[in-house]
């Protein structure tokens, strides 16, 4: 399921993903869904992505958020959400206020689909290869000839499962689009700083069995998902 939450008020300053992460979790839980569902390497899959307008060093003004999970149980709850149950005042400076916003389905698969053509509506970021307790580092640059498999990889291990999907990258596109990276504010930091990731939206085709097609499209692409990296939407 993915529903679009709208804020009809007007549009939310955020500066961290990490905050519209707490809003989401706190709008989430008071629905009746239990924190290791939402957060913890063995939470459901869930993504989402903030639509508006990016401010230059300051953040961005977000006007919605599409939130996306091939969970039931996590969707049931969706249809449940309270809008003013949506909100986090965080120690990093964001306040976030559900109040207002009105929730809508967004960007459904048809039924049956066994290929689409997907773009993001935020960033995917990639974890690079490490060795046994190495930290960890984010891809710098696309890993055009490994993208497919690395894509694939990370969905089935949030599937719990083998999926009957492939996930094709155009070259053109990758050389293209993928030379630029998305930078997102994740987190502040203790220091003050701000974690930053590294990240890119380039268009992906899903081919497969439809349940395994639907599972991708609703779960997300890459690495930290439900901290609103990788959250896709068709391409028009």
């Amino acid at each position: 399921m993915r529903i679009r939450i709208r804020f009809s008020s007007g549009p939310r300053p955020v500066r961290f993903t990490d905050s519209m992460n707490a809003a989401l979790v706190a709008g989430l839980a008071a629905a009746g869904i239990p924190s290791s569902r939402l957060v913890g390497e063995r939470a459901a899959p869930w993504t989402f992505g903030m639509e508006g307008e990016i401010l230059e060093g300051k953040g961005r003004l977000v006007r919605s958020v599409v939130v996306s999970t091939p969970d039931q149980e996590l969707a049931e709850a969706m249809t449940r959400l309270d809008p003013p149950t949506i909100s986090v005042r965080s120690g990093n400076g964001d306040r976030i206020d559900g109040d207002g916003a009105t929730i809508s389905v967004a960007d459904e698969l048809v039924p049956g689909t066994e290929e689409v053509m997907i773009t993001f509506i935020s960033p995917f970021v990639l974890m690079a290869k490490k060795a046994g307790r190495e930290k960890t580092v984010f891809c710098e640059n696309l890993p055009t000839s490994t993208l497919s498999e690395v894509m694939k990889a990370g969905l089935e291990k949030r599937a719990f499962r083998r999926l009957d999907l492939s996930v094709s990258v155009d070259p053109l596109s990758a050389r293209i689009d993928g030379r630029r990276k998305h930078l997102t504010h994740y987190r502040r930091l203790k220091n003050g700083r701000s974690l930053i990731l590294p990240g890119f939206i380039v268009p992906l085709t899903l081919r497969g069995n439809p349940e395994d097609v639907r599972f991708a499209y609703l779960a997300g692409f890459g690495a930290k998902t439900r901290a609103g990296n990788g959250c896709p939407a068709l391409m028009s």
